[in-house]
């Protein structure tokens, strides 16, 4: 069964052990996200060691990102836990730390507020609680009025959706966290409330201080980083659509439309895009989704993201297993009617192939590749057009391209095409890394010296997948000479 649509699962309580990991890699799950807002950082690293044995055990490239906790507002401790707010009640959010009641609360961003105004919103645990300030009580306190009510825990999200808030997208924690994790076997790092470029390469420069080859994933969750989205996706490897906070913070009926602008701009640019939040929310609790959640995941593949991801369903859900094959069933489905109305052909013309990376320079110690920042090579472009012509009127059964960086993966990726694609590399960091591409599949290779080398090693892998068998034709994409930057310039029609 060949899904193309990547599967992202967050690893919980839930899912942390390594029977369970196996089960949701047979399953069908291709990225474990790590959630750095909970947990200490030797469970991460154990939660790392376990996904890395499963995918030795299981002989299957896994790619592993850890999300940073960004800077995210938060309830401070509520007496007994939680306390009812009534609708049409006031109550006084304090600067300093006190125990929370139906009267009054306080939060983890004192200057709070200094930052408010008269009229503005302030909603609480996602949007589902809703208060309007009144009035500054004092230099420590503001009053508001509760328009929407319910019952505030401890700890509870607070976002203020209409307040423009100086605050860096790395927290001294981040900071910290991401340090740890430049030296440790991650593939991508998922920066949280990410405003402006300056943000991405504020991580970027401590990843590459410590020599990481860990890619960033932006993700999208503010207004302002939707004003300033060209030059985020610019910036970054790619990014995660992250509905949820998007959603408090501006209005509802926007979230589809945004969703879809982002992912068309990252075909533009050939970045990866993730869809994410509430996908799959009822399997958290119950063994099957709503007929909503099915239609939205299905949407999100028709609207064209590399991948879907999975929060609380395999993180403390109930059915971490189900909720995967859930998922594989629909992405599958909605594949097979892509492949049907060749609605693929169409969504292709929307990709400008403005590249800010030339595939394939010369490796180094282990494999190790500098980024380049040249547009995409017309050698590159005229081969990916190529390939794409070639397998809409030629019966080919799969496309294998051998790669160092892999972005010649990753263009052929956004091209949609109606047969899978298999990255051959010597590089174990970019197996790993094609994992989160629409429609990639990955496997270690030697270094090969010339085409003709690797023309026999991709049909034995393809067979092996059982892609195709004897007789049938794959194309294969290279360079010659292999080791010179920006020289895929090989399309080989090959017959098993």
């Amino acid at each position: 069964m060949i899904i193309k649509t990547k599967i992202v699962a967050t690893v919980g309580p839930a899912s942390r052990d390594v029977p369970v990991l196996t089960r949701l890699v047979k399953a069908g799950v291709d990225v474990f996200r790590i959630n750095f807002s909970h947990g200490t950082l030797d469970e991460h690293e154990q939660i790392l060691k376990n996904i890395r044995r499963v995918s030795d055990d299981l002989g299957e490239p896994l790619a592993v990102m850890a999300d940073l906790c960004g800077p995210k507002i938060r309830v401070g401790k509520m007496r007994n836990g939680g306390a009812m707010l009534a609708k049409g009640a006031e109550i006084t959010i304090r600067r300093k730390p006190v125990e929370g009641t139906g009267e009054q609360i306080s939060t983890t961003f004192p200057e709070l507020i200094d930052k408010v105004r008269k009229g503005q919103k302030i909603r609480l645990d996602d949007g589902k609680i809703e208060l309007e300030v009144v009035r500054s009580a004092s230099q420590n306190a503001v009053l508001c009025r509760v328009v929407t009510g319910g019952i505030l825990s401890s700890g509870k999200g607070v976002n203020l959706p209409k307040t423009n808030l100086s605050l860096s997208a790395l927290t001294e924690k981040d900071r910290a966290d991401a340090k740890w994790i430049a030296r440790r076997d991650f593939d991508y790092v998922a920066l949280s409330f990410v405003q402006r470029a300056a943000d991405v390469k504020a991580l970027r420069k401590i990843l590459a201080g410590a020599d990481s080859e860990a890619r960033i994933i932006a993700k999208i969750e503010k207004p302002q980083a939707v004003k300033n989205i060209d030059a985020i996706i610019a910036a970054a490897d790619g990014i995660l659509v992250a509905r949820g906070d998007m959603g408090v913070e501006m209005s509802l009926p926007e979230v589809p439309l945004v969703q879809k602008r982002l992912v068309r701009l990252c075909a533009g640019q050939g970045k990866v895009c993730i869809i994410a939040t509430q996908m799959l929310e009822t399997m958290t609790e119950n063994p099957t989704p709503t007929r909503a959640e099915v239609s939205d995941v299905a949407n999100a593949i028709l609207d064209g993201t590399d991948a879907v991801m999975l929060s609380g369903e395999t993180a403390v859900g109930k059915y971490p297993e189900k909720a995967v094959r859930m998922m594989g069933k629909i992405a599958q489905r909605t594949e097979r009617y892509l492949d049907e109305v060749h609605t693929d052909r169409r969504m292709r013309r929307h990709f400008k192939w403005l590249l800010t990376e030339l595939d394939d320079s010369t490796p180094g110690p282990k494999h190790k590749h500098k980024r380049h920042t040249d547009r995409i090579s017309d050698d590159l472009l005229a081969i990916a057009k190529a390939t794409q012509a070639l397998v809409n009127s030629e019966t080919v059964r799969a496309v294998v391209t051998f790669t160092l960086t892999g972005n010649t993966a990753r263009i052929l990726s956004k091209m949609r095409l109606p047969v899978p694609i298999l990255a051959l590399t010597p590089s174990e960091r970019v197996m790993q890394q094609v994992c989160l591409c629409y429609g990639v599949h990955a496997r270690r290779t030697g270094m090969f010296e010339h085409t003709r080398e690797i023309l026999p090693a991709a049909a034995k892998e393809v067979r092996r997948l059982r892609w195709a068998r004897k007789g049938d034709k794959i194309a294969v994409v290279s360079g010659r000479p292999l080791r010179k930057p920006g020289t895929i310039n090989t399309l080989v029609v090959h017959t098993l």
